[in-house]
């Protein structure tokens, strides 16, 4: 039976332009602008013209952007804890054979989740050649011809179908359909088809043919010359919940941003009509006949007799409500998120009351950080595998602390005084130092000692006073 492998899957469908409002919010003015009537609907009997300027003095002011930007800057505040065999050391700065370090990796993906509630990653390797013998080639052997294993992440909306089914009593991963760039250059894209054939990982890459879609073959890689058993395909989600596509983390506040935006737009427009000076003229019987007039201090006005002149001007004061209104939906989008746009009562809210009030939040973030690095371990210990190290030595930890919280004067006596009495070993004194950032988390405790035990001893008085 013929498929057709660019086929969508229901959830891919629903949420399609729910991604595509999410990126064009976190964009900024540029794209919602280039949205036009998507975002910004015309006026009841505007023209074109009309509506381009209405258009054009709209000011989208880019909340959701900057929300997304200290998200991830609150989960990187922290470089991650990052643990590799030695096997895998080597590509820890090119983790996807472009450049890209794990590190880097990792904020791209916290990014698109946190953007659009949804990336993928997959390991994959490029095809080794056979040896002269012409058998598959071990792992010493693939590493001898510097093929190694790399990462690849996949945008949502690149993830196009996929499947999930009991096998040997386990919910798996049987299949997966993702959109690529051709790697031939002859269409706009491809599909790479991962499955599960008889238990055992195979790829096909299909193209586009006038005839329909062409099936490239069939490849099935191989770990040191034996079948693989599982799709090493891993989705990253706010939640942890499988393959079903999540709620973007940043939904609600881009809605709250269009309608605030919406908002400037009527406030522009009505601005610009009412408030600027009209001059208007009575008295004169016929309008055809009477000449231009030119308004400034140099010109003298000839008007018939019982002629009246004077300008008509509203103001902005009829637009309170819509003011109002912007006013209320920046501090909703300061509730969602955005709470650069709302200025904290620092003199009257301590800093323990702040981060209650910032809890959930914090969760939410925790959370979807927590999902991403488990799979990232997971793909990294797929990594570790294929180059014939031990895959429990691999491992990344994001930061999940986000607010610096220094150690005062009074903490910092009683921890020294506790460690000093014998209450905590020094390896947990350390640590407390780490965690009120009074160390540099790179720092161990046992480079520390050493470090103190070839320090120089400060110099003391002596009694002779010198």
């Amino acid at each position: 039976m013929e498929i057709d492998p660019s086929e969508k899957h229901p959830q891919y469908d629903a949420m399609v332009d729910t991604w595509q409002m999410c990126r064009d919010c976190v964009t900024g003015q540029r794209a919602v602008h280039a949205a036009r009537d998507t975002y910004l609907p015309m006026l009841s009997g505007q023209e074109r013209k009309q509506y381009d300027a209405y258009l054009k003095r709209a000011l989208y002011m880019n909340a959701t952007g900057r929300t997304v930007e200290g998200m991830v800057g609150m989960v990187f505040r922290k470089y991650p804890t990052i643990a590799l065999p030695d096997a895998l050391k080597e590509i820890e700065l090119d983790i996807d054979m472009s450049g890209v370090s794990l590190a880097g990796k990792a904020q791209d993906i916290v990014t698109e989740v946190i953007k659009v509630g949804r990336a993928g990653i997959l390991v994959d390797m490029p095809q080794a050649g056979e040896t002269e013998e012409g058998v598959a080639p071990t792992i010493s052997q693939t590493r001898e011809q510097g093929i190694r294993p790399y990462l690849a992440m996949y945008k949502a909306e690149d993830i196009l179908n996929w499947t999930y089914e009991r096998v040997n009593n386990q919910t798996q991963l049987t299949q997966v359909f993702l959109a690529e760039i051709d790697e031939t250059g002859a269409h706009d894209f491809q599909v790479r088809e991962l499955f599960l054939e008889g238990g055992v990982y195979g790829q096909r890459i299909w193209r586009k043919q006038q005839s329909g879609w062409k099936n490239g073959g069939d490849i099935f890689p191989l770990i040191g010359g034996k079948a693989i058993t599982r799709i090493p395909f891993w989705f990253c989600q706010p939640n942890e919940g499988g393959a079903d596509v999540q709620d973007s983390p940043i939904e609600d506040l881009c809605y709250v941003n269009l309608a605030h935006y919406r908002n400037s737009a009527d406030l522009e427009n009505g601005a610009h009509v009412a408030g600027l000076p009209t001059p208007w003229v009575n008295g004169v019987d016929d309008p055809t006949s009477f000449p231009t007039l030119h308004l400034g201090s140099d010109t003298v006005l000839i008007l018939p007799t019982g002629s009246q002149t004077g300008i008509l001007q509203c103001g902005s004061e009829g637009f309170a409500t819509i003011e109002k209104a912007m006013d209320r939906k920046e501090n909703q989008m300061a509730a969602l998120g955005a709470r650069m746009l709302a200025q904290e009562k620092r003199a009257t809210e301590t800093a323990e009351a702040l981060e209650i009030k910032r809890g959930g939040e914090n969760s939410v973030l925790a959370s979807l950080a927590a999902t991403v690095e488990n799979a990232l371990t997971s793909a990294l210990r797929f990594m570790a595998e294929w180059q014939g190290a031990d895959p429990s030595e691999a491992a990344i930890e994001l930061n999940k602390d986000y607010f610096a919280q220094g150690m005062d004067a009074q903490m910092l006596t009683a921890w020294v005084a506790a460690w000093q009495q014998g209450a905590i070993s020094y390896p947990t004194f350390f640590a407390g130092l780490q965690r009120g950032e009074m160390v540099p988390e790179s720092l161990t405790a046992e480079d520390e000692m050493e470090q103190i035990g070839n320090a120089e001893p400060l110099g003391m008085i002596g009694d002779d006073g010198q």
